[in-house]
Order: structure tokens, then sequence, then C-alpha cells
């Protein structure tokens, strides 16, 4: 299926539709959209996309019309759609980044945190399924930027200093492709068989129960 681009028009236009929400409500904001989008669409779980948009939109105020509110989801379908596509071709889809308040820095912490916010929305415990601690490795640079270090009281259970969030910030995009790549070789690995019952002998009666021999039988090379 062709997916139908995303462009900057439809973002400009997408922020328009969020903002106002964003400020009222627990929507979105068009990076942390994108960030949850990243996440839904790398793991194993498959979001139904009413599910999906209703967590991007969270408890938006009513919209300005039930128009404004139909553009908004369709709009919000083609960024994930367009999101999906990217990651499936082994690119990042260009990250959207708001500035950090009262600096000109790209805020990561939203976009990261969001990311974040997915796993705790989605079906399967990454981790758990996982199992393995180099997966963590690979979200170190998402977990450092959105914050999962911090703690609202008392001291940061790990504190980075400004040049090794400079390095998580360049290494975030690649992170996130590692992330996508690693649940896609995860999906495709051999399944282990494990056998039912007791084992058949060669010379035994077959358990398909025609008289014969297993090896005469079912068994028959």
């Amino acid at each position: 299926m062709t997916v139908q681009a995303f462009t900057d028009a439809d973002l400009t236009r997408l922020e328009t539709l969020l903002s106002p929400l964003a400020v009222d409500g627990s929507t979105m904001r068009t990076d942390e959209v994108q960030g949850f989008f990243c996440a839904v669409a790398s793991g194993p779980d498959r979001m139904p996309l009413d599910e999906l948009l209703n967590e991007a939109l969270g408890d938006a105020p009513a919209f300005g019309s039930a128009e404004e509110e139909a553009e908004a989801r369709e709009l919000l379908t083609r960024l994930f759609q367009n999101t999906e596509d990217a990651l499936a071709n082994g690119d990042m889809p260009e990250m959207i980044l708001f500035s950090e308040e009262d600096s000109d820095e790209a805020d990561y912490w939203a976009w990261c945190n969001a990311y974040l916010y997915a796993l705790d929305v989605v079906e399967t415990d990454w981790f758990e399924v996982a199992d393995d601690e180099g997966f963590e490795d690979l979200l170190y640079p998402v977990m450092a930027l959105g914050g999962i270090f911090e703690q609202e009281d008392g001291e940061d259970l790990i504190s980075f200093s400004d040049a090794e969030l400079d390095a998580f910030k360049d290494e975030v995009e690649d992170a996130i492709l590692a992330v996508y790549a690693y649940w896609r070789a995860k999906e495709q690995a051999p399944a282990t068989v494990r056998r039912e019952g007791d084992k058949v002998g060669r010379n035994d009666p077959c358990p398909c129960g025609s008289g014969k021999k297993y090896k005469a039988c079912c068994g028959k090379v």
C-alpha cells in the first residue's frame, strides 16, 4: 500500500490543531506524538488505530468542530503511517523537536519521554520479553534523555554531565533504529519446538492407530 506523504504543511496544520489542546489537557504535542508513534511502530505489538489516536489525543477538550477533529485524526493517522514506513525502510523520520523553555536548545526530553510512555501503554512488557541486558543498552540514550533516571524528590538515580547528554543526543536516532531492528529480528527468530508426550521409537506401534510400526507409517522417510 502506498503511504500518502506527510508534508511540512501537514505538520504545521497538525500543530495548529493540537497545540491549544495540549495546553489545556493531556493531548500530546506533535513532538510527543512522534516519539510515542516511533515506539509503538517499533515494538512487537500492533495497537489498534483508534486506541493509538485516543492515546495521542488524551482527554482533549472539544475541538472547534467535528470537522477539525476528523482532520486531526486523519493527519495523525498519516503521521503514524509515515513513521512506520520510514522505520521499515531503515530510515529515521526527521525528529520533530521543540525548543526548550527559555533556550534555543532542542527539547529531547519531551520526545524521549513520550517514547518511554508508549512502553507503559503497549500490551507487551518490552524488558520482560527481551530478557536481555543488551536490549536495555540499546535504549539507554532514550532513557537518559527521557528522564527515566530523574527523581521527583531527592537525588537522581543517575546524573549525567552536559557532555554526556550531548553525546546521547547524537546517538538517539541510531538507538531508535537499533530498537526497531531488534524487534524485527526477534519476530523472525525460529521458534523452539518442544515435543509433547513420550518419544516414539522407530519399532514402536505408530501412535496414529494404523497397527503398523512407526518406521513403516508416520515415521517413514
